[in-house]
């Protein structure tokens, strides 16, 4: 499958250029990182929260959980994950489990953790489970610019 078209169409709008990473078969952000070989901390996953407003994609280090409590304090609002049925809607051009990081480009609120703009690059889901998209740290800070941030895991 590769890069999901709403993702490419979204990198594309937003002239953010990226490398392809192939990695074997994973089903987790976490093992994606160990199978391309790239440090876990550098792979931004995706979590999908949802309250009565709708929809919010924590954008966490794959090697970390998301402190929804923080997330909650940050936004003002009563989070909770959403269930797989919603996320398979959701991300209808993407495998199975296989959420790319970037929530905004399905018009999806996100807060993302700040230490991932410590990293000179950062690694996201692609949308199937054997590519990770690679850009480096402007582009990423770039792309969440417009999003609110802050110490959202543990």
């Amino acid at each position: 499958m590769s890069i999901s078209s709403t993702v490419q169409s979204y990198l594309e709008r937003e002239n953010v250029h990226y490398h392809l990473r192939h990695h074997p078969y994973t089903e987790t952000a976490m093992t994606s990182a160990f199978a391309a070989r790239v440090p876990a901390h550098r792979v931004a996953k995706g979590v999908v929260l949802k309250d009565e407003e709708g929809f919010v994609m924590a954008v966490v280090p794959s090697d970390r959980k998301v402190d929804i409590e923080a997330v909650n304090r940050s936004l003002n609002r009563l989070l909770a994950p959403a269930t797989q049925k919603d996320v398979k809607i959701l991300f209808r051009d993407c495998q199975a489990g296989a959420v790319p990081s970037l929530g905004q480009a399905y018009n999806m609120k996100v807060i993302w953790d700040d230490s991932l703009a410590t990293e000179q690059c950062c690694y996201l889901e692609s949308g199937d489970h054997s590519e990770l998209l690679e850009v480096d740290k402007e582009s990423f800070v770039r792309l969440m610019a417009q999003q609110p941030h802050g110490m959202i895991c543990h």
